[in-house]
């Protein structure tokens, strides 16, 4: 069973769930009013492929609607990509999220994992990446940017010469931008006609909607193309695609989240790194790794899920073990409880 964050348990009424990386404000209110006059609509099919949703996200992005595709949730698009494409020998830069291996192994392909380093804050070290490169020679390279769990962002001017690479030797980049929205860094999506890259985005993480299930996925005529052709029909429904106008569109929500998030991520890092035994790394995302320098995230997760906490374990991710944790920024007056329980039980 694959693990994921979000805490289903018995007390989803009580418990403040830190393992799930989504904006805490919740669904904006406009789409709540929008699609409560939509039921009727659901006698109908949507559209087979989300056409008038590609259109508006092409106009959003600046690019051919050709070069868009919608997917149910971004990691229907992993899987998809991965069916599309079958690499023979991909190379992963870890630790980052578990699916992408996952995806890959399914399609026989051979995976290689590069792990950046907790001395370096997981930054990629390039040579090194090059190195790698040059001796597997992959059809394919795997970044998550900003990287999950470890917040790291790799910015274009850095990464360049890893793509002039790749171009050389015929490769692609998958790369993972679910989390840009929480980051200053910039797309790569202006790079899709120069380099051969996919890029998925999601929508559930900055609009608070992972009920929905809404991503998008972005790359060359040609790439989309392929993943067009073995794509099933109907797989966004109705709902998700009469979401995309009034999400897009969601300026006065986009602004409440930048208040938000500007003042509550800094609180956060400033009192997880005051905070006794527990290391914290900087990120370019809405969540933070930390590292425990006393004891076992284990056992904090279920003390702390006795205190109506409940946090990302990080001992699954490639490269990590038992004594990370990974916590999401989320309101005022969740963040304060969280440290006020974790320096409780740090000290005791």
């Amino acid at each position: 069973m694959n693990k994921h964050g979000g805490y289903f348990g018995e007390k989803t009424d009580t418990v403040i769930d830190f393992s799930v990386n989504v904006n805490p404000l919740g669904v904006p209110k406009k789409l709540i009013h929008h699609l409560s006059d939509r039921f009727v609509e659901l006698v109908r099919y949507p559209e087979i492929d989300g056409g008038k949703g590609k259109s508006l996200i092409a106009e959003y992005e600046n690019i051919n609607e050709q070069e868009i595709i919608i997917g149910n949730g971004a990691t229907e698009l992993i899987y998809l990509f991965t069916r599309a494409m079958r690499p023979k020998k991909a190379l992963i830069i870890q630790p980052t999220f578990t699916e992408y291996e996952r995806a890959l192994k399914l399609v026989d392909c051979k995976v290689h994992n590069i792990l950046t380093n907790p001395e370096n804050r997981f930054n990629i070290n390039l040579n090194r990446l090059l190195s790698k490169i040059e001796e597997i020679k992959p059809d394919l390279i795997v970044l998550c940017n900003p990287n999950n769990p470890t917040g790291t962002f790799t910015h274009i001017e850095e990464f360049k010469i890893v793509l002039d690479k790749l171009k050389e030797i015929n490769a692609c980049l998958f790369l993972d931008e679910s989390f840009i929205d929480f980051s200053n860094g910039s797309s790569y999506i202006s790079l899709i006609n120069e380099y051969q890259i996919f890029i998925i985005r999601s929508m559930t993480k900055i609009f608070a909607i992972p009920g929905l299930r809404l991503g998008y996925g972005v790359g060359n005529k040609e790439l989309i193309f392929r993943l067009n052709k073995i794509k099933e029909p109907w797989t966004i429904n109705s709902f998700a695609l009469n979401s995309i106008p009034i999400l897009l569109k969601d300026y006065e929500y986009l602004e409440q989240t930048k208040k938000w998030y500007t003042k509550e991520k800094q609180y956060l890092f400033n009192e997880l790194k005051a905070t006794e035994n527990i290391y914290v790394y900087k990120s370019e995302a809405n969540y933070f790794l930390c590292k425990l320098l006393k004891g076992s995230a284990t056992k904090m997760k279920e003390d702390l899920l006795n205190e109506n906490i409940y946090i990302r374990t990080c001992e699954d991710f490639y490269g990590l073990n038992h004594t990370y944790i990974r916590v999401a920024v989320r309101s005022h007056h969740e963040n304060v409880k969280l440290i006020k329980i974790l320096n409780n039980y740090v000290q005791n």
